[in-house]
């Protein structure tokens, strides 16, 4: 006779209950309501229509987006880098890029377009134990794709910050497309709710239709830069191109000759250290083959191997690829740029170093004809080109020179102030619309223009366009070039230094036509995309909010209006001796702050913005002195 098995043995024997999926979290969580009410576009700088409508859908899809230009793809990242950082004051925003030097130039944008709170913005350029904290505490990241891999291999326990993750931006996506699949893989995996957002450019590699799958793309933006011309009829391809080379001099190759003598000793400790190959030709050594090496040895630190001197091998990686690139800003920019370089790292290693202080306080206090020989061969060029032609001649012409940095643009506006025949005006970052429109008519004949700046503006036929500076940016200041200039352009002239950089400028000029065409085959041509891309794209923005869209001055506008003034003293035939103090100071009273347009004000993480009247007839919102006395009068409102 079987007996009843009792109520305890019944429960062992009963199968376990089926666990309950945990229900997901709130993907929503942290959005800002306030802010979510809209998003911000700058019109600081003069911008195509189309990309203000390309920005809005990026906010709402995973897009890839093509543009003609490295400016307007800087734009659209930092513009949706920036609304997505203000909805989620808790999220993080991530910029990823195949070499270092796009995340520089990309954070240098955002400065200047959409700036983010500095103590949120970090470049993930830093040693491993860094970047776990700086994943906790930061909220802006730019970093090269390698660097993004390591990081997505770390331990569960140091991602949980990568989980808060809400725009991933990557640059030229296809450049390395198992590195980028991978990372928005792993991303996904983690669980994080984010935009996808990849950028590039015409002239870039095509992309596959698997890859668009893999980046979890579900829309493209695509526009070319010349719709209606073919390749091999683009101007620019069929102007000649002059390249003017400057000697150095003995002042200026002593300078450098004792700035590679210091760099040489840390070159040599690595050498010894067996860190770096034989350094007896410095001129192939760069920053960024250093940065290279530095890289391969801090991963040799993460497996176990580490030196006994580990601090004094990566203090020379340090100095070393600091003083390589100041020896490379010395030599194509000048004294005054070298200095502000050093002002700018404001580097406790370097200040430790007292040859390398000795070295610093000898240049600052020289005095010289001029910071770099380049600035003396343009000022006798644009006097030649004046005296070459009758005054009526030269009032009518065109002239636009192009340079890389604040201090050039300023050191060239003191050339111009002493050449009688000029007419001119120097924008840095400010509201240029009127000068440009005066350039056009002719009330201006020259106009000097930062290389950021400059792919904004149509100027319409041009006499002469001189690229003053292609230090950083050789390709796109011809691409600038090609794509910028309507019309028929005249004479194009660039400037460079007798050695590398000249090597470097013949080599572009010569092979500009492979540079220069726009890849018409970057999306495959008779394919159906719509098979290869994502149905949708993750939610970021909550259910029942639409973003308005509001045009802002996001900068306040800077007095960047040099004014050469009509009534002169008879103009020195040579230039002023310059010292880098000098043009400090001035480069500090230019950059000085005027903002005294009605606007509206809106504090955001911090920063004030400006927003723009739309209606000419509404009051200023900005009250008078007048007005706050007759409020005081009559706080009732004049009743």
């Amino acid at each position: 006779m079987s007996s009843n098995p009792s109520p305890e043995q019944s429960l062992d024997k009963q199968p376990p209950a089926p666990q309950q999926p945990v229900p997901p979290s709130n993907i929503h969580a942290g959005f800002d309501p306030h802010s979510g009410q809209s998003w911000l576009f700058p019109v600081d700088f003069v911008t195509p229509d189309y990309l203000p409508l390309i920005v809005e859908k990026t906010l709402y899809h995973n897009s890839l987006v093509i543009l003609p230009n490295r400016f307007e793809v800087s734009f659209v990242a930092a513009v949706v880098m920036h609304n997505v950082y203000r909805w989620y004051p808790f999220g993080k925003v991530v910029f990823i890029c195949s070499n270092r030097k796009a995340t520089q130039d990309q954070r240098a944008a955002c400065d200047r377009l959409m700036k983010f709170v500095p103590s949120d913005v970090v470049d993930m350029a830093l040693k491993p134990h860094e970047r776990v904290r700086n994943w906790a505490t930061k909220r802006a990241f730019f970093i090269t794709s390698h660097t993004m891999a390591g990081e997505m291999a770390r331990q569960e326990a140091e991602r949980v910050g990568m989980r808060k993750i809400k725009l991933v931006v990557i640059e030229d996506p296809q450049l390395d497309v198992r590195a980028h699949s991978a990372i928005i893989q792993k991303l996904t995996e983690m669980g994080a709710n984010f935009r996808v957002l990849c950028v590039t450019t015409t002239h870039g590699k095509t992309v596959e239709p698997a890859q668009l799958k893999q980046w979890h793309i579900s829309n493209i933006e695509l526009q070319w830069g010349n719709p209606q011309e073919k390749p091999d009829e683009w101007l620019m391809n069929k102007k000649e191109i002059s390249n003017i080379v400057t000697v150095l001099g003995a002042v200026m190759d002593g300078l450098l000759a004792e700035l590679q003598l210091l760099t040489q000793r840390y070159l040599a400790n690595l050498h010894a250290c067996k860190q770096i190959a034989n350094t007896s030709l410095f001129e192939t050594i760069t920053a960024d083959h250093i940065r290279q090496e530095r890289t391969r040895y801090e991963l040799s630190v993460l497996t176990g191997v580490v030196r006994k001197n580990h601090f004094e091998v990566m203090r020379n990686f340090h100095m070393a690829e600091k003083l390589v690139l100041a020896h490379r800003i010395l030599a194509r920019d000048g004294v005054v740029a070298l200095m502000d370089y050093f002002h700018l790292q404001n580097d406790a290693l370097g200040q430790a170093d007292s040859e390398l202080s000795a070295f610093l306080h000898k240049v600052r206090q020289g005095v010289y004809t001029a910071p770099h020989p380049k600035f003396t061969t343009l000022d006798n060029f644009l006097r030649e080109f004046f005296q070459q032609r009758t005054a009526v001649v030269a009032a009518a012409l065109r002239i636009l020179i192009v340079v890389e940095r604040t201090d050039a643009v300023l050191l060239v506006n003191r050339i111009l102030k002493n050449i009688p025949e000029s007419k001119h005006r120097c924008l840095i970052d400010s509201n240029y619309a009127s000068y440009v429109d005066q350039f056009r008519t002719g009330e201006l004949n020259v106009l000097v223009v930062p290389v950021e700046i400059e792919p904004s503006i149509e100027l319409g036929h041009t006499d002469l366009v001189v690229l003053f500076n292609v230090t950083d940016h050789p390709l796109e200041f011809l691409c600038h070039i090609a794509r910028t200039r309507g019309g028929q352009p005249g004479a194009i002239v660039t400037m460079t230094t007798e050695g590398p950089e000249q090597e470097e400028i013949t080599e572009i000029i010569n092979n500009r036509r492979m540079h220069y065409y726009e890849n018409r085959d970057i999306l495959p041509i008779g394919v159906d995309l719509s098979d290869s891309m994502v149905r949708g794209s993750p939610a970021l923005i909550p259910p029942g909010f639409q973003p308005k869209g509001r045009h802002v001055l996001f900068n306040r506008q800077a007095t960047t209006v040099l004014e050469a003034t009509s009534s002169r003293a008879s103009p020195s035939p040579t230039l002023l001796p310059v010292s880098p103090q000098l043009v400090v100071a001035e480069k500090r009273r230019v950059l000085e702050v005027l903002s005294d347009s009605p606007a509206t004000y809106d504090a955001i993480n911090g920063c004030t913005y400006y927003q723009v009247m739309q209606v000419p007839s509404q009051p200023s919102l900005v009250r008078t002195d007048k007005q706050e006395a007759e409020g005081t009068k009559s706080p009732g409102g004049g009743q």
